[in-house]
């Protein structure tokens, strides 16, 4: 594989670029506000189905935990040697070329973002109904109308939207740690805990363990997904040799130390035989102890955690279009920056119109769910363009420590993550990889079209 070095302006008129002004506290705030989102209020009672063993359900998000910091050290290297927006999209460009990239980018831009930011404000406008009284329709315009003034707020500056994920960001660590600490001022009324974890733990069947552990590990490292994202707005970092790469991998730290804490508490409350009939796990665990009050409890914390995970998701994913916009004549309208605002507004809007789209007519939480394969396929080939890089490059920014262990290890694991997907799911990981070859004759025709000038 030979490192290719592209010029984001190459060929391309001149344009305002976007502005360097993020620090070390917006990148932790971006990446904690996309990572903690719904998932930890949901995921664990769909871990418990598979797993019933308390100690071995924490265990699992320790090691979900490890995977995202081992990854979150990869992509702090690479952010460093590559302080250019775009971050996954930039990496693959300069390691395999623009075939590898573009797909990356179609596959982010077509599926993966614009479905996520319809999905996490679905789930706001659903939780909402706990307070108003909404229909269908009603659900689908409050979503529309968050992502639209998020989209509003981020257009108006990155600083303004960094501020805002700042409070939001601040606002779930307060959540979670209110939860974990409630449960534990209530422990000595939780009764025989260490006699109902024994009873919990013989339950475990280990027929076709694997299978189980990594039936579990899945929803986790999907709950843990995000840590890299700030890696997207490497271009509009004031120090991406130190602060970026730092910020990413404390990110992934304090998240795991969090999860692993909620998760103690919900199954000192709630054991796993339990937990698979309590979808709503956090309101199950506040019900038990401070009555029907949870619910209401809990629908709130998850319209703050909702809102934050949607305003960074918003605010990295407009990044990817407009990375891919300054490679591609044909698409150049959308790597605009506005001159006044200096933020890629063509693209964030691309991104909220298509997400629009895919709540009044789409099936997203399918299209999410097949394009499980590619997101972890792009990570692994990501971690193996670092071990190519140490190779023919210098570099005076953040290094992985123990190289190359960490990156061989992150594309071991993103490996087998996608071959136990495909053993797993086989319909859904060949729907996967069809989504990203549709991208295949786009990128051709680009090509072409270029080459015709």
């Amino acid at each position: 594989m030979q490192t290719r070095t592209y010029s984001l302006d190459e060929g391309k008129p001149k344009t305002a670029e976007l502005k360097r002004e993020l620090r070390f506290w917006d990148s932790v705030a971006i990446n904690i506000g996309i990572i903690i989102g719904v998932g930890i209020f949901r995921t664990p009672s769909t871990i418990a189905k598979y797993l019933s063993s308390p100690l071995l359900i924490l265990a699992t998000w320790v090691v979900g935990g490890v995977i995202a910091c081992v990854g979150a050290l990869c992509y702090a290297e690479l952010a460093s040697r590559h302080p250019h927006t775009g971050g996954t999209y930039v990496f693959l460009r300069e390691s395999y070329g623009k075939l590898v990239s573009f797909l990356f980018g179609w596959t982010e831009i077509t599926i993966l973002r614009a479905g996520s930011i319809a999905a996490v404000a679905y789930v706001f406008s659903t939780y909402l109904k706990n307070f108003v009284s909404l229909g269908i329709w009603g659900e689908k315009f409050i979503a529309i109308a968050l992502i639209c003034g998020l989209t509003v707020i981020n257009i108006l500056g990155v600083k303004l939207g960094a501020r805002v994920q700042h409070v939001f960001s601040s606002l779930k660590i307060l959540t979670l740690f209110g939860i974990s600490a409630a449960v534990f001022l209530m422990f000595p009324k939780l009764g025989n805990v260490s006699a109902i974890w024994h009873a919990e733990a013989a339950k475990q069947s280990y027929a076709h363990f694997p299978l189980l552990w990594t039936s579990a590990l899945v929803p986790i490292l999907w709950t843990y997904g995000g840590w890299h994202e700030s890696a997207f707005m490497s271009g509009e970092f004031h120090d991406t040799k130190r602060e970026l790469p730092f910020s990413i991998v404390t990110s992934a730290l304090v998240v795991t130390a969090f999860y692993v804490l909620v998760n103690v508490a919900y199954l000192l409350v709630i054991p796993p035989s339990q937990m698979v009939e309590t979808k709503a796990i956090a309101a199950g665990v506040i019900n038990r102890l401070f009555g029907n009050s949870g619910n209401l409890i809990i629908s709130l914390a998850v319209l703050i955690s909702a809102t934050g995970a949607l305003n960074s998701t918003i605010m990295t994913g407009g990044r990817i279009p407009f990375a891919v916009a300054k490679d591609y004549p044909k698409f150049g309208w959308f790597a605009h920056v506005d001159s006044k605002f200096g933020t890629p507004k063509r693209a964030l809007l691309l991104n909220s119109i298509w997400a629009a789209v895919l709540i009044l007519f789409g099936n997203f939480e399918t299209l999410l769910f097949f394009c499980q394969f590619a997101q972890w396929l792009f990570f692994a080939l990501a971690g193996a363009s670092l071990i190519w890089a140490r190779k023919n490059s210098l570099h005076e920014g953040f290094e992985t420590p123990l190289h190359p262990l960490f990156p061989i290890l992150f594309v071991a694991l993103g490996a087998a993550i996608c071959v136990s997907i495909i053993w797993n799911f086989p319909h859904a990981s060949l729907t996967g990889i069809a989504l990203i070859a549709i991208g295949i004759p786009i990128y051709l025709w680009l090509k072409y079209s270029e080459s015709a000038r």
